[in-house]
């Protein structure tokens, strides 16, 4: 009968049930996006691989979110990776330095973060390249002004002339630097799109894009993952000596590991996620309110069938239930298309995204049992007041 009172009234039904649809697909698309961008990220710290180091500009004991380096310290030179260089447990160092700015070609003007490194950032970050090459070591110490583009960079830059970027000479601060390499479609990750990112020398960087020493962070890889505790306690005594720190003072600078790193982006990333299923979840809510306002308009509607169904020996409990039953049929079915939709719209959204498809069993369940008690607890009321209707006044109601 319950079922029956629900194909009866379709279009409300659908109308009710739509309610709990955009909630759940809302709550499984926001916890899938975040989950996918969490797993996307810790994948790019992990291809850093573990024997790594990086140091960051500030106060240590300052909780810093994003990017490393994504701040405004200047505590980090060229000088500090140089000196840092002569380690005997480290295999390379790489100083970073990045600016937002423009890159023009001819009457193509285009924003855009430059970044100035090392050629060993190409292996670090598993840049791979499409056309020409990457900048070479030699390069890097002459400090030549040659430049590497990432894909979609390379096309808005070059939509316009139609000829091959490689040898092309473009614009960045009044200088010219000729470009050498285009990198493969990347994606976003731990330090942005490389898609629109530049790469060029350090020095090259430092002299020609944003004056000055000073860096946003120094990669440094070690020669074997066991020597990482010992590597890391002489880069912050090597660093402490070198911005003369006294020993009661704090370091004016990070050492984080991939363990410290990965805990932090992990950190991050499910406050992030919390938050979107948060914000979802409130559409459940209105969907449950919908709910108890339909079922109440019900109620009003069939008084005079709930009498004649309490005067041939219906109880207090078999009306309670039915009313419960419809409440529980449109939540749970709209809980399951939810499901559905909110699964096919994740595939898609991290398809076009170049992210990984996770599936959280634990979302996909919980969205679904939240969808039933919504619907048992927005339907209590209305069933309840159906159910205490005397059968003489119902019977009497117009």
């Amino acid at each position: 009968m319950a079922l029956e009172a629900i194909l009866i009234n379709k279009v409300r039904s659908f109308l009710t049930t739509l309610g709990i649809i955009i909630g759940v697909f809302s709550v499984i698309v926001m916890i899938g996006f975040g989950q996918a961008s969490q797993a996307y990220i810790t994948d790019q710290v992990k291809g850093l691989g573990a024997g790594v180091l990086i140091v960051t500009p500030g106060n240590p004991k300052t909780q810093s979110f994003g990017p490393p380096g994504v701040n405004t310290t200047k505590t980090l030179t060229i000088d500090d990776a140089e000196s840092l260089e002569s380690i005997s447990e480290i295999r390379y160092v790489s100083p970073n330095a990045f600016v937002q700015t423009l890159i023009k070609n001819e009457n193509n003007t285009i924003p855009a973060i430059v970044i100035g490194t090392h050629p060993n950032v190409q292996q670090a970050r598993g840049l791979n390249i499409k056309e020409g090459r990457f900048f070479t070591l030699q390069e890097a110490k002459s400090a030549s002004k040659v430049i590497v583009l990432g894909y979609k960079l390379a096309q808005d830059l070059f939509n316009k002339t139609f000829h091959n970027p490689l040898g092309v000479k473009i614009k960045i601060e009044n200088q010219r630097y000729r470009v050498i390499g285009i990198l493969e479609p990347q994606g976003s990750g731990l330090f942005g799109s490389v898609d629109d990112q530049a790469f060029m020398p350090t020095k090259t960087f430092q002299q020609g894009v944003r004056a000055g020493k000073n860096l946003n962070s120094i990669f440094i890889k070690v020669k074997s993952e066991d020597l990482l505790s010992v590597t890391e306690k002489k880069v912050i005594s090597r660093l402490r000596f070198l911005h003369k720190i006294r020993e009661d003072e704090d370091d004016d600078f990070k050492v984080q590991t991939q363990a410290e790193l990965l805990k932090t982006v992990s950190v991050v990333t499910q406050v992030f996620t919390f938050l979107l299923a948060g914000i979802a979840a409130i559409s459940l809510i209105v969907g449950g309110i919908g709910i108890m306002n339909i079922m109440l308009v019900s109620v009003t509607e069939r008084t005079r069938e709930i009498g004649v169904r309490k005067a041939v020996g219906a109880k207090r409990r078999d009306i309670l239930i039915q009313f419960l039953i419809e409440s529980s049929s449109i939540s749970l079915l709209g809980g399951s298309i939810g499901i559905i939709i909110g699964l096919s719209l994740t595939k898609i959204i991290t398809k076009f995204a170049n992210l990984p498809f996770v599936i959280s069993p634990i979302a996909v369940i919980g969205a679904f049992l939240f969808s039933a008690c919504v619907g048992i607890f927005f339907g209590l009321y209305p069933a309840n007041k159906a159910s205490k209707l005397d059968p003489v006044d119902a019977l009497r109601y117009e």
